[in-house]
Order: structure tokens, then C-alpha cells, then sequence
């Protein structure tokens, strides 16, 4: 599938900034504008993926977590999902890190657990699926995608060799819980038992920490529902090549597919624990298949249940068990005095895909630039979806957004999906301070909306707009949405903000 947009793609982005609606994507004063330099300058610099021990490692398009500095964490969280469990990776963000929505989203990741969902490669997938997939990428921002790998490449392989990789964006970790997006893992008991050094009667030394590979071997393809690895398990079992085609066993290779396996078995059940510092444990008490039946499930003992695939089951289980949410990052944390901002965008893909190959870039210019200046990054697409019952265009989800979004933050500032920062530099509260000392200080304090109005243009442009959580703001966004003769005759929200800023009870608090 393409990562990069084509002639048409730009074609089509032109026609919509300087075509039919004239919409010329800027800020007041110049914050935003719509920088095609910036998008071409971002896809040159992420040309692909790049090769580490020959395996294709993606990291196009998303978000790091840190600027200069590290970040250590207890355990990392390694999810491995396909495209389509959207839902089930909804509910994993929900149970095991109490992550409902995305409307105070987590900024950075800098608790004692690190997660991300490792998403296996696909040739091709329904567009419904793409465009809910990409919008869930915008959303949270705890996606890696794997492009273009061949159906026989060493998946935990793969996923072994992205593990390795983070030591370069400086994220560090004690342990790693790797696991299937069918499992149900509570993260709270298994941080509690490493740290207690017990696993069921086995006390482990610190060596044998570092060196962890803790799974459940004696069941084929178990070991994809749960590993628990020491950081030092790693190098190793990436290094397991010096396991020659002549030491191999057949039988064993065709039994236990997966490298983890395979070397529990040539390590442990061949009696070579000698050729390597690996600390094997192989857990039938607390890492178990699901029987169906929660009844059989021990609270004491279970740490995880693999193979679940019903929702009703997960949830049975999460109660059964008194599974408790883990915490993956603290609130930006604000100065006195300093505004809540957030910067909204929209999410939702139109059908005929044009910002699909683009969307990773814009969003990742929008998201670095709220890091930044400690702002939050919020992208929606739900609100756009549900606009079909209310029979209104797509773009009156915007309205529906900023409703929903603003009663969480001081400011929203909303840019369209094609608009970019071109300035990173310039905060929104320097663009406060212009404004005080164009109008003054006490003229916009009553100020609630800014927008802009092109150049010899009557019409507002509702791309990028500031709007202030007030009573002003949140009955001018009531009374927008009751207009039904605007949307029923086909305007768009754009007419129906200018429309509402004629009346008397709103032209004076909008700038």
C-alpha cells in the first residue's frame, strides 16, 4: 500500500485550499498556515522503514515520547494485534490502563509501564478498516505498524527486534510482558510477584532476573499469549543463529514454530542450560488457557489467561479476577496561571482516501508541536461518523467535537485535518498577547472565538479557529447545532458559524 502521497493527492489538497471553498488554511498572525514545504521536507526525512538484523522495522509516522532525555520504566507491554481488532484493543486500553476515551489523552508515557500495540503486517485490508485503523493511530498514539513483511518472516522476531530498538529513542525497562491481544493479563499481580523475586515457589536471583524467560511452553503456540523477558533475555535469544541447522531437531522446529519456544526447549529439555545464561521457567500454575468457564480459574493463583476471544469472556474474567488499571503517565503538569490548551483536530478519513497516505505526517506536525509547549493533542472521528443519523455533511462533526472536547480544557484551538503548523515556534499564548495589544487587555478578556476571514473574502474560514470555555462559547455551539435549516438545505458548518456570528447576541465577543 502507498505511504506517500501521489500528484493526485496534492492535486486534490490544492483544489481544496484554493478552489471551491477558497479556504486558505491560516492562523491569526501567522501561527498556522498550510506549508506543503513542511509535508514534502517530513516525507523525505521518513523515507521508510530501516533494516536492523534484517528485519524491517517501521517507524514512519508516529510520535516519539521523548526529547532528550530517558525514560525508565518497570515494564514495558508489547501488545500483538492485527488491523482489524479494533475493538479488542479498545478494550485492553480500557481494563488494563483505564483508557476510555482520548479526550485527556496521555502526552507521554512516563509511568512505571510503557506499552505499545505492535500491529502484524498486512497486504491489503478492507478500506472501512484502514480508515478506522488510521484514525485510531491519530487518536492514541500506541500503534506501530510493520509494512510489506513476507507472510513467513519469524514474527517474534520481529517483534524482539523493535524491543531492541528503543534503547535509540532512550526508553529503558526492567521487564517485558509480551502479549497476544486474546490474553488477559493482570499487570498489577505480575509487577507484584517481580518485584517479590518469587514466581509459585521458585526464588530468583538478580542474575536470573536479567537473563527471564517466563512462559507456558508445555502447550503449542503458547507462548503467544504471554512472555514475561529480563531485559538481558533479549540480545540473547535474537542471537540464537549459533542454534545450527545440524544441532536442530525437526520434530521440535515443527512443533514450536516460534524462537522463544524453540530455544526453551533446545536449552531446557535437551539439557544444554550450559551453552547460555537464559533462566527459563515454564509456569502451568499461573499462566493458563482459557477453559471457558471462569469458575475454573483460580484468583489467587492466575496471572494470566490466554485464548479468550468473546468480549463477554474478557470482561467475566476482569471481574473474576479483580483486575485493577495500571497507570502509564502522569498528567502535564501546569504552571500557576498557565491556560489548559488543547489542540483538536479531526481523525475521520473520507472515502475516497486522500489524506489517507498524509495522515500520519500531519498529525505527527500537530502532535509534536503540542509536546512542545505542553499543550494536549486530541484527534476525534467518531463525531463525524455519527453525523449520517443526525442526515448532516461529515464536516458538522467538527461542531460536535468542539462540544464534546471543550469543557476539559481553558482553550481549544481547532485545526482541519490538511492544515499544519508551519511555526513551531510561536506559542498560542503569544498569539494572546498580540491580540491584548491590538484590541486591549480588558476588550479580550470578553473575547470567546477567533477566527479568520481571508482577504477580500466575506466568508469566515472555520479551518483553524481558537474558541475559550465559557457560557458565551458553549450556548453560541448550542444554538449553531439547532440551526436545522442550514444543514437540511446543504450549507456547511462554515456558513452556519458566519450566519450565527451576525446575530446580536454573539457579534461582540468574536474577534
Amino acid at each position: 500500500m502507498a505511504r506517500h502521497p501521489s500528484k493526485m493527492v496534492f492535486r486534490g489538497m490544492l483544489r481544496g485550499i484554493l478552489g471551491k471553498r477558497r479556504l486558505q488554511r491560516f492562523i491569526v498572525l501567522s501561527i498556522t498556515i498550510l506549508s506543503f514545504n513542511y509535508v514534502l521536507n517530513t516525507l523525505k526525512i521518513n523515507q521508510g522503514p530501516y533494516s536492523q538484523n534484517d528485519i524491517i522495522v517501521n517507524t514512519y509516522g508516529h510520535s516519539i515520547d521523548t526529547f532528550n532525555h530517558s525514560i525508565s520504566h518497570k515494564l514495558l507491554v508489547v501488545i500483538v494485534s492485527h488491523i482489524a481488532e479494533i475493538r479488542a484493543r479498545k478494550l485492553i486500553r480500557e481494563y488494563m490502563f483505564g483508557i476510555k476515551n482520548n479526550l485527556k489523552p496521555c502526552m507521554e508515557q512516563n509511568g512505571n509501564i510503557y506499552y505499545k500495540f505492535l500491529v502484524k503486517s498486512y497486504q491489503e485490508a478492507d478500506y472501512r478498516i484502514l480508515k478506522d485503523f488510521k484514525a485510531e493511530i491519530m487518536e492514541f498514539d500506541d500503534i506501530v505498524e510493520f509494512s510489506n513483511l513476507p507472510d513467513n518472516v519469524d514474527w517474534q522476531k520481529v517483534v524482539l527486534t523493535w524491543i531492541q530498538s528503543l534503547e535509540k529513542i532512550k526508553i529503558s525497562y526492567d521487564y517485558v510482558a509480551i502479549i497476544d491481544e486474546h490474553s488477559v493479563m493482570d499487570l498489577k499481580k505480575l509487577r507484584q510477584i517481580l518485584d517479590s523475586s518469587v514466581i509459585n515457589t521458585c526464588t530468583l536471583t538478580f542474575k536470573q532476573k536479567f537473563y527471564l524467560v517466563w512462559s507456558r511452553f508445555d502447550i503449542q503456540t503458547a507462548d503467544d499469549m504471554f512472555i514475561i523477558l529480563g531485559r538481558g533475555s533479549i540480545d540473547i535469544l535474537l542471537n540464537f543463529n549459533y542454534f545450527t541447522i545440524q544441532n536442530r531437531n525437526q520434530t521440535l522446529i515443527d512443533l514450536f514454530p516460534n524462537q522463544i519456544s524453540l530455544a526453551y526447549y533446545y536449552f531446557e529439555v535437551e539439557n544444554l542450560t550450559n551453552e547460555s545464561q537464559l533462566f527459563f521457567i515454564n509456569d502451568q500454575i499461573g499462566m493458563i488457557e482459557w477453559s471457558n468457564s471462569v469458575k475454573t480459574v483460580s484468583i489467587e493463583k492466575t496471572i494470566g489467561v490466554g485464548h479468550v476471544y468473546l468480549e463477554s469472556d474478557v470482561r467475566d474474567l476482569i471481574d473474576h479476577l479483580l483486575i485493577t488499571k495500571s497507570t502509564t503517565c502522569h498528567p502535564i503538569k501546569h504552571e500557576n496561571g498557565k491556560l489548559s490548551i488543547a489542540l483538536v483536530t479531526s481523525s475521520f478519513i473520507y472515502n475516497d482516501m486522500c489524506m489517507y497516505p498524509v495522515a500520519d505526517d500531519i498529525t505527527d506536525n500537530k502532535r509534536r508541536y503540542a509536546k512542545r509547549h505542553g499543550y494536549y493533542f486530541v484527534a476525534r472521528s467518531e463525531e463525524f461518523t455519527q453525523q449520517r443519523y443526525k442526515k448532516r455533511y461529515k464536516v458538522w462533526g467538527k461542531i460536535d467535537v468542539v462540544e464534546k472536547v471543550l469543557p476539559h480544557y481553558d482553550w481549544v484551538f481547532w485545526m482541519d485535518m490538511d492544515a499544519v503548523i508551519a511555526n513551531h515556534d510561536i506559542k498560542i499564548e503569544q498569539l494572546f498577547e498580540n491580540f491584548k495589544k491590538m484590541v486591549g487587555k480588558e476588550k479580550f478578556n470578553d473575547i470567546n472565538f477567533v477566527i479568520a476571514r481571508p482577504k477580500n473574502d466575506f466568508m469566515i474560514n472555520a479551518g483553524v479557529f481558537l474558541i475559550k470555555n465559557s457560557e458565551w462559547s458553549q450556548k453560541f455551539l448550542r444554538e449553531t447545532q439547532k440551526q436545522r435549516r442550514y444543514y437540511e438545505n446543504g450549507l456547511l458548518e462554515q456558513h452556519a458559524f458566519y450566519i450565527m456570528m451576525q446575530n446580536e447576541k454573539y457579534k461582540n465577543e468574536v474577534s
